[in-house]
């Protein structure tokens, strides 16, 4: 399981890194949505997470 959890925060910071430079709203809501999917992946496997996963992004920007 810790290898699926390394797996999906790796993905998470691959579409972190894209919503960067992204200008196209509807690809960046794509992004968002599926950010979002991998953020519920992790609270269902047991990872302590936010509740709101734009939070995360907005305080990972920083």
């Amino acid at each position: 399981m810790n290898e699926q959890i390394a797996r999906i925060n790796e993905a998470r910071a691959l579409i972190a890194a894209a919503l960067k430079n992204c200008d196209l709203p509807q690809i960046e809501m794509m992004l968002c949505n599926a950010d979002m999917e991998l953020h519920w992946a992790l609270w269902n496997l047991g990872v302590v997470v936010s509740h709101r996963p734009e939070l995360e992004r907005a305080s990972s920007e920083d």
